[in-house]
């Protein structure tokens, strides 16, 4: 996957701008709040059809404008395609090749990016409800099936916590319909955890050798941790009942897939207890990119990588082996106040774009 052209209008403090890149690394440099981050923002929401920072349109927009466009040239499976996002303050509208697209399920897929953000370093120490969200979100983009099935799981849950609710003012007891309501969820999670699981065991087997290649001496595991002690449609749906009277108490479902998490472990300890700063640094770096080789083996080719301001945050040791591991493989935006005393061919041959004010101010090729 490759991303040739980014154009913005009205988007954050770009009135219009016009970007090319290189197949391989790009770097924007500048100063903070000069509009470095509002390029990979537009970057992912071209590919997701939606922002990492908020899910309002309006804010995305230009101050005292109506409308915003982000409009890139990409090539997914040797295929060249225009992507278009246009924002107004009631919501946004997506574009292939000037067809409008009504369902989200439907853009997904033609551009893939992995993101990293200076605050997912500390995604070991962090909840496991980030965690979830990392395997929901990057398992989603390679399958369709699952972010469907996810969707309507996460969509019948609110409707059984909405009828906990009910019985609860009601002092009522369960009933059929609650039973209805558990045993669809009950069905769903099967097939989910079932996924997930997949999912994990290879970012394992990934992570793994990734991590070993970072920091070495130390071995990673990383599980998937369900609570459920055997995963069938029987046990899941038994669960769900003997938690109904707590459940009502407290209108609000107790058990279920949305309280699972990732196990990792380093050298048999959990390394959300025990691992060191710099440990759980490597162990990030190693899961993200595992996420794009991932990407690569499920999709057949590699993702696009996204790194806001993550090399500032790394040791000289991790920047070389990021860089490494990307160099002439991945194409790859980095943005960052300075690239002064990152010596790595990579930083050398990439294509620096210098960004002030909202503006590309210079553009350099190696």
């Amino acid at each position: 996957m490759l991303i040739k052209n980014l154009k913005l209008t009205h988007f954050r403090n770009y009135d219009q701008q016009a970007f090319s890149f290189d197949p391989f690394i790009n770097i924007l440099i500048g100063d903070n709040a000069q509009g470095k981050t509002n390029v990979l923002e537009a970057l992912s929401l071209l590919a997701n059809g939606r922002s990492f920072r908020t899910s309002k349109s309006h804010e995305m927009i230009t101050f005292g404008q109506e409308f915003g466009i982000v409009e890139g040239d990409v090539e997914s499976n040797n295929h060249p395609l225009t992507m278009r996002i246009v924002l107004n303050p009631k919501g946004k509208k997506a574009f292939i090749n000037k067809k409008d697209i009504n369902k989200l399920s439907d853009y997904l897929g033609y551009l893939n990016v992995i993101l990293f953000l200076p605050e997912d370093l500390s995604l070991i120490q962090g909840s496991p409800r980030a965690r979830r969200r990392l395997i929901d979100l990057e398992l989603s983009k390679i399958s369709p099936i699952y972010m469907y099935s996810l969707a309507k799981y996460n969509k019948l849950l609110r409707e059984r916590n909405l009828y906990l609710k009910t019985l609860k003012e009601k002092h009522a007891h369960g009933d059929l319909y609650l039973d209805v309501l558990s045993e669809q969820l009950a069905d769903l999670s099967v097939d989910l955890i079932h996924r997930r699981q997949a999912f994990v065991t290879l970012l394992d087997e990934i992570s793994v050798q990734l991590y070993d290649y970072i920091a070495g001496h130390e071995t990673l595991k990383i599980t998937y941790a369900t609570h459920y002690k055997e995963i069938s449609k029987e046990a899941i749906l038994e669960k769900y009942k003997k938690d109904y009277e707590k459940d009502i108490r407290y209108a609000s479902t107790s058990s279920g897939i949305q309280r699972d998490d990732l196990k990792i472990m380093l050298d048999g300890k959990d390394a959300t207890l025990y691992a060191s700063q710099g440990q759980q640094r490597s162990i990030v770096l190693a899961i993200k990119i595992a996420l794009v080789e991932i990407v690569k083996k499920e999709i057949g080719e590699y993702p696009v990588l996204l790194l806001d301001d993550v090399l500032s945050e790394l040791d000289d040791m991790r920047k070389t082996k990021l860089l490494n591991l990307i160099e002439d493989k991945v194409q790859t935006f980095i943005t960052t106040t300075s690239i002064d005393g990152i010596h790595h061919q990579v930083i050398e041959r990439a294509k620096k774009l210098t960004i002030e004010h909202g503006a590309l101010k210079e553009e350099q090729h190696g």
